[in-house]
């Protein structure tokens, strides 16, 4: 046990100094000593300054002279009022600095108790992370830590496991921290992150950071403060409202969340081709080795009918092609099935969180919402990164492409694409009635079976999408080039 005393300095007049005073059990000695070791090296705004440690005395007391801060905990200060998106913002930051400040030591220095009784902050708008009496440097030849530590509801799952606990770990904290304060308290980590959890001034484009940092496996999380920050500031950079930093604007503050992309596919009338299009993206999105795609058959009242005629129709070279996916979260009740057909693994939208279950999961989720205009889940249409209608350059389809158009100016949707079939039957087309409503509109390319890959199809998916893999030099065109031609030989298969 330890207490902190407020200590006067006799040299210098009005100096403020806090004492930390504790009378360790012999186990206790070594994690003390470590802890003042780890303290008096680190130097970071951020961090309180540790100015001396006295060893145990006669009286078997230790002594760990700090920096005193004046002000409260992030926790004291939730009792007080909530606390605003932009605020919680605000404090992140700060704290993902101190934290890739303590990651980039020699060896990395984990902190591995992230909660808000150890967020100090002060009258100047200072944020501090104190307390580090079970923070450790990371050991990597060791595959788990000696102890089981942290805070319920904050600790990563690596922590209760007894895992090995890197930088990631603090990422974790970092996520359930930020849940905790946009929740208003009401989420502790023993439910799964639901968006109704979150206050009301939570923007969507929010919800992917939180929920790839509450991922359960650490290679899913962002693997860095750094990284984390990057994605944060464009968020600090506004006043925390939707329409600052929502899924419509700035588009940047989207792409940036790292978590899954979401794809979102109707039509402007039933059999217009939105599933023929939801499917060739997510091959093409698979067979270009984009990442991992999902597609959801999310059509209102379709119960999964696109996957279960896929599945009657799949032919693969051995009997158990069809490849049922059982994929679990320890913090979730239910399951999530999918269905791996031709490399795409498909979902049936059967449950509520299914969206944010995928989010952790996939680089990109393409939801199939058929010719749905009123159902319960065309917010998740407008909500999507990458929302796609799918229409038709025939005369008599033009008039539902221009209503849905005027749907979309009513609710201030303008991050849409159009991919109109049949541009090259009917030249007289012209899509400069909708080009200044959307994002842009592109030919949708004529690909009978949406699972037969095609150059046509790649460029229409990347012109879709952006070239997310900015780094893929020519070496890597041409191996996709090389697959391309083995695909469409039949030479590889999923």
């Amino acid at each position: 046990m330890s207490s902190v005393y407020l200590a006067e300095d006799e040299r210098l007049a009005g100096k403020q100094w806090a004492i930390k005073v504790s009378k360790p059990a012999a186990r206790e000695m070594e994690q003390l000593v470590h802890e003042a070791r780890l303290l008096t090296a680190l130097r970071h705004p951020n961090l309180p300054l540790i100015v001396d440690f006295y060893p145990p005395d006669a009286s078997e007391r230790a002594y760990l002279v700090m920096e005193y801060i004046e002000g409260a905990t992030l926790e004291e200060r939730m009792r007080k009022r909530p606390i605003s998106f932009a605020e919680a913002i605000g404090y992140a930051v700060p704290i993902c600095e101190a934290l890739s400040y303590l990651h980039s030591r020699h060896p990395p220095i984990v902190f591995r108790d992230m909660k808000p009784s150890n967020i100090m902050l002060t009258p100047q708008g200072q944020v501090k992370l104190i307390d580090f009496g079970i923070a450790r440097n990371v050991d990597e030849d060791k595959e788990h830590d000696t102890m089981k530590l942290g805070t319920v509801g904050f600790a990563a799952p690596e922590q209760y496991d007894g895992k090995q606990s890197d930088a990631r770990t603090d990422l974790y904290g970092i996520g359930a921290l930020l849940t905790y304060i946009m929740s208003a308290g009401r989420w502790k980590g023993e439910i799964p992150l639901q968006p109704q959890c979150l206050a009301d001034d939570v923007p969507a484009a929010f919800l992917p950071v939180l929920v790839k940092l509450l991922a359960v496996h650490p290679d899913r999380r962002y693997q860095s403060a750094q990284e984390l920050l990057e994605v944060l500031r464009p968020f600090a950079a506004g006043d925390g409202s939707p329409s600052k930093v929502g899924m419509n604007a700035p588009r940047n503050a989207v792409w940036r969340t790292g978590a899954g992309v979401v794809i979102a596919f109707r039509g402007t009338s039933p059999g217009i081709g939105a599933t023929h299009a939801a499917l060739m993206c997510a091959y093409h999105l698979t067979a270009g080795k984009w990442g991992r795609a999902a597609y959801v058959d999310a059509r209102d009242e379709a119960d999964g009918a696109v996957i279960r005629a896929l599945e009657a129709d799949y032919e693969g070279e051995e009997p158990d092609a069809v490849e049922r996916i059982q994929a679990r979260r320890k913090t979730e009740g239910e399951a999530a099935e999918g269905i791996r057909l031709h490399g795409v693994t498909c979902y049936r939208w059967s449950q509520t969180n299914l969206l944010l279950y995928l989010l952790g999961r996939y680089e990109y989720i393409v939801l199939d919402m058929g010719a749905d205009t009123t159902g319960s889940r065309i917010e998740e249409f407008e909500r999507a990164q990458i929302p796609v209608l799918v229409g038709s350059a025939a005369p008599w389809h033009r008039e539902e492409l221009r209503e849905a158009a005027l749907s979309f100016e009513a609710n201030q949707c303008t991050h849409w694409y159009a991919a109109i079939a049949h541009t090259d039957a009917y030249p007289s087309w012209r899509p400069t009635r909708i080009r200044g409503q959307c994002r842009g509109v592109v030919k949708l390319p004529y690909q009978p079976n949406p699972f037969e890959w095609s150059e046509d199809a790649m460029r229409w998916t990347e012109e879709l999408v952006g070239s997310r893999r900015t780094d893929r030099g020519w070496l890597n065109r041409i191996g996709l080039w090389i697959k391309g031609k083995k695909l469409a030989k039949g030479e590889v298969r999923s």
